[in-house]
């Protein structure tokens, strides 16, 4: 079993811009998927990984081996690059044998044999590049880069350039990949789907550091900081106050949540995060009711998003036909819940806002 990736205090100038200090480990079969804004450093943490740039301080353990100073080249990394990084002059047999004439002993033929067998592309070795599909491009990128026996995958928006559908294929595929091969991967995208199907787990960055990073879910669900939570989509952002452990007001109506970590004081202004699809129009009898009106309706698809006055501004989104079935229109009344478990508190609102 492959030893993971460890990122420790690793900091880097490129002009203007400064990366870090970036602290992080991902095991053994682990995806870690990097999400920002244009300009955050997703590409860059990347590159200074793979050796590409020189880092001011810090430390990269790859499968177990401090590589720090050394170049590209002896850090065993695999980086797959958008749109795959395919040579255009070479066909899918010279591709993977470029890489295995540079790192692999032994019998070469065997071993390209092996790799058009194991992804599955044997019938495509004398094509080039131009003549494959998005999928067959990823297969012989994925085969190339095993050509060079990794210890760590990287892989930078390759699927930025695709359409929705292609993108949920060949995610399916590449998630099945990573896990049978059991490398640990770093995928940098934009999009919430490729971080959702890929990543055991997230780190979302800013400005050059790392603002929450965790389990994938955690991070979605419990966002740290207002700027994680603007940036994952959250739809309600609620500024409120503590009144006791598991107490909170916004706008004096008062709401049950889960135990807030780290404890808050009585009186603490912090922020509530409640997901859109998370705000329940029929509520159990045990829990506490919400009267609102409903300001809007507006249909997406198979969906309705509703925007609510609460004494407080909410939106909420729910089956169009739970909406139809209700007959909700602007003008409305409605009851509604909030779940103590939907509802996260972010303590020191002031730290973390969006820009």
């Amino acid at each position: 079993m492959r030893a993971g990736l460890a990122v420790s205090d690793l900091a880097v100038r490129l002009g203007t811009f400064r990366l870090g200090a970036l602290d992080f480990a991902i095991e053994a079969g682990e995806t870690l998927v990097i999400l920002g804004p244009n300009g955050a450093g997703k590409s860059v943490s990347l590159e200074t990984i793979a050796g590409f740039h020189r880092p001011e301080r810090g430390e990269v353990r790859i499968g177990g081996r401090e590589v720090t100073r050394l170049p590209p080249e002896r850090r065993k990394v695999a980086f797959v690059f958008q749109n795959f990084g395919l040579f255009p002059h070479l066909t899918v047999a010279g591709n993977i044998r470029l890489a295995l004439n540079a790192r692999r002993r032994g019998d070469r033929s065997r071993q390209l044999e092996e790799l058009l067998a194991r992804l599955e592309i044997a019938p495509l070795a004398g094509r080039g590049p131009g003549f494959l599909s998005p999928g067959e491009k990823q297969r012989v990128a994925l085969a190339r880069a095993l050509a060079a026996e990794p210890n760590l995958f990287l892989f930078d928006e390759p699927f930025s350039a695709l359409d929705a559908a292609t993108r949920d294929r060949l995610r399916g595929e590449l998630s099945s990949f990573l896990r049978r091969e059991g490398i640990p991967a770093i995928f940098v995208t934009h999009d919430f789907a490729d971080a959702l199907g890929l990543a055991d787990r997230i780190a979302v960055m800013r400005a050059g550091r790392i603002e929450q990073e965790g389990p994938a879910q955690r991070v979605f669900r419990a966002p740290a900081t207002r700027f994680v939570a603007e940036f994952l989509g959250v739809e309600n952002i609620l500024p409120g106050r503590c009144e006791s452990a598991g107490r909170i007001t916004v706008a004096n109506v008062p709401l049950a949540t889960s135990a807030p970590e780290p404890q808050l004081e009585p009186g603490s202004p912090v922020l509530l995060c409640i997901r859109a699809e998370d705000v329940e129009l029929e509520p159990k009898e045990n829990q506490d009711r919400i009267l609102a009106r409903v300001l809007e309706v507006t249909h997406e698809g198979i969906l309705a998003r509703l925007a609510l006055d609460c004494g407080f501004p909410l939106i909420a989104r729910t089956m169009r036909k739970e909406v139809e079935r209700l007959g909700l229109a602007p003008g409305c009344e409605i009851a509604l819940a909030l779940p103590p478990q939907a509802i996260q508190v972010i303590a020191n609102p002031r730290e973390g806002r969006g820009q």
